[in-house]
């Protein structure tokens, strides 16, 4: 007879604190929680060590539905469309594109479901898609003529955002990466 022991638990990142903790200060936000119990909670999710611990902090704290649309919809012809900055991110983002490029970016953009599907309708287009690092990110479901896609993005996380790209592309172009490194000895930098 063997006595297995469980796996010691994930040490807890910073990110991982900053995330429980914008959602404990969001349940206050909401009223759902008061002064002292965001002390109580702050207290914790700072002081924890584990990713266990976090989840115990924040267990019986859903995030709130965000407000607005479910759908954005972004057209462009003979044109360029960009999103970037600290942009609201809905379920579902429908890009439609003839002769023209799109960039998404969601580096600095507020997403709040595990989730994000895009659909990319493409003639003669292009979509740059800019994503964090350990996103997990799913391009099969794309219909491609005479086109092509790139899933330049390095390992997914465990727990990362899932971006679903779906659509059809026809003699365009999807690549979907990580954000350019700036070099000192370039002026002109760009995401």
């Amino acid at each position: 007879m063997s006595l297995e022991q469980p796996p010691p638990a994930r040490r807890a990142s910073d990110r991982d604190r900053e995330q429980a903790a914008s959602l404990v200060q969001e349940a206050h936000g909401d009223g759902r929680l008061d002064f002292q119990e965001l002390d109580e909670r702050l207290t914790q999710v700072y002081s924890a060590k584990t990713e266990l611990e976090l989840r115990a902090a924040t267990a019986d704290l859903t995030p709130a539905e965000p407000t607005g649309a479910a759908e954005l919809v972004i057209r462009a012809k003979h044109s360029s469309q960009k999103r970037e900055g600290a942009w609201q991110v809905p379920a579902r983002v429908v890009t439609q594109a003839e002769h023209s490029s799109m960039k998404l970016d969601f580096t600095e953009a507020l997403v709040r479901r595990p989730e994000v599907h895009v659909v990319a309708e493409l003639k003669h287009s292009s979509i740059t898609v800019i994503v964090p690092r350990g996103w997990v990110v799913n391009l099969d479901d794309i219909d491609v003529v005479g086109s092509s896609t790139s899933n330049k993005t390095g390992p997914a996380e465990r727990d990362g955002v899932r971006l679903v790209v779906t659509g059809q592309a026809k003699w365009s172009s999807v690549v979907v990466r990580h954000p350019r490194k700036r070099r000192w000895w370039w002026p002109f930098y760009s995401k």
